[in-house]
């Protein structure tokens, strides 16, 4: 059986990898979901929920129970129970469910190295405080506390890029309409020259495609692509919609992203050249 451990900082991504240990051990014992659900007396949506990682807080006695229908050894067993117990620890996240509506930030948490292509908004992991006001604000949102719960989140998220002892690695493609659309110019300003700073740290590249350019290869909807330390993890491409947000992780789908964007990321500025472009957009 495959070595029953994730690495990594969240307890998400420990989640789904105990999510994933649990069905391969079922497709080793050749048996359905059907037959598993019957056999323990549980519904479909509770197997469906374990399976999918759904599960907010793993449980220990439902693992006991697969592994005991499963025919997992004792050792075997306790390493599962040892990474449920991990994947139940509550991450910083927990503390922001109203910020955060899905499981997207404690999948971020875990990840080594994030691709991301905006075409409307800076990146989250890139945003100042006086961007995270401004677009909460025309969103709706006025109340300041709201608006400071929003703002600490966001600067908690963006710790990954500092951590230590292996920081984030992020390469950010951004689409110069996100920026001239910040209609208050202290609030450009304060962005332009943030982006221009981090895009100096070693594991972080900002290219700006630039609307004189003119129409770049590969357009599409804003994504994420995600990757994982342990090779075991499979990548992960977020897309955030106004009705749901989709995670894709076949390997067909992870391609056509990556292969997206390397295409824009050889037709825009590299990070020197976005980075003088940028130094002249608040001269």
């Amino acid at each position: 059986m495959p070595s029953i451990q994730a690495s990594g900082y969240s307890p998400t991504i420990k989640k789904r990898a105990l999510s994933r240990k649990l069905v391969e051990l079922r497709d080793q014992c050749g048996m359905t979901t059907s037959e598993v659900c019957k056999r323990l007396r549980w519904s479909p949506s509770k197997l469906n929920y374990i399976e999918k990682a759904k599960w907010v807080d793993p449980n220990s006695d439902s693992v006991t129970d697969l592994c005991e229908l499963y025919g997992v050894g004792p050792t075997d067993t306790e390493a599962l129970i040892k990474l449920t117990r991990e994947a139940r620890q509550r991450g910083w996240w927990r503390k922001y469910n109203d910020v955060f509506r899905d499981d997207y930030v404690g999948l971020e948490a875990g990840a080594s190295e994030i691709y991301t292509f905006q075409t409307t908004l800076v990146p989250g992991l890139l945003q100042t405080p006086g961007y995270v006001r401004l677009i909460n604000n025309n969103a709706g949102m006025h109340d300041s506390a709201e608006l400071n719960r929003h703002v600490d989140a966001r600067t908690q998220r963006q710790k990954i890029l500092t951590r230590r002892p292996n920081p984030c690695r992020l390469h950010a493609l951004v689409d110069e309409n996100a920026l001239l659309r910040i209609n208050d110019p202290l609030v450009r300003s304060e962005q332009i020259r943030h982006l221009i700073s981090v895009s100096s740290r070693v594991n972080i590249d900002v290219q700006v495609l630039k609307i004189a350019d003119g129409v770049y290869p590969g357009t599409s909807e804003p994504f994420v692509y995600l990757k994982f330390p342990e090779p075991t993890d499979r990548d992960i491409v977020y897309l955030e919609t106004t009705i749901d947000d989709r995670m894709m992780e076949e390997e067909d789908e992870l391609e056509r992203y990556m292969d997206r964007f390397d295409r824009l990321r050889a037709v825009a500025p590299d990070n020197a050249a976005t980075g003088a472009y940028l130094t002249r957009l608040i001269e």
